[in-house]
């Protein structure tokens, strides 16, 4: 094996570490992401695994998270209080578990707008 292909293999199992599953990894993501947040926008350097990006207020029924494994915007759909996965077309990835978290800490805390959030 080639140093290169040392080097590919030891990147791609660091991604496998950070790639979030379930919804235990989703809410340890959420953790993440609000630990992260506390420290203004340099906090975004330490690499949360997913990033909120955006909330439809005032009935929460879409959010919009980054997935940095993924590379990509992730959508939940959130109907019925029930939240869905767009991407992994599921309502048990760590997406609905960062999504769950979330509609929680909104509702025990009256958030009405990204700002709310975002403070």
């Amino acid at each position: 094996m080639s140093s290169k292909d040392k080097i590919k293999t030891n990147s791609l199992q660091l991604k496998k570490a950070e790639k979030c599953e379930s919804l235990d990894e989703g809410t340890f993501a959420f953790l993440n992401w609000m630990n992260c947040k506390s420290f203004d926008r340099e906090g975004y350097d330490q690499n949360p695994p997913l990033i909120l990006k955006y909330v439809d207020f005032p009935m929460v029924g879409l959010v919009r998270l980054f997935d940095r494994f993924l590379g990509q915007d992730v959508f939940v759909d959130i109907v019925d209080c029930v939240p869905s996965c767009k991407v992994c077309k599921t309502d048990d990835c760590s997406h609905v578990g960062f999504t769950i978290c979330l509609l929680q800490l909104i509702e025990r805390e009256g958030f009405e707008s990204m700002d709310d959030i975002l403070k």
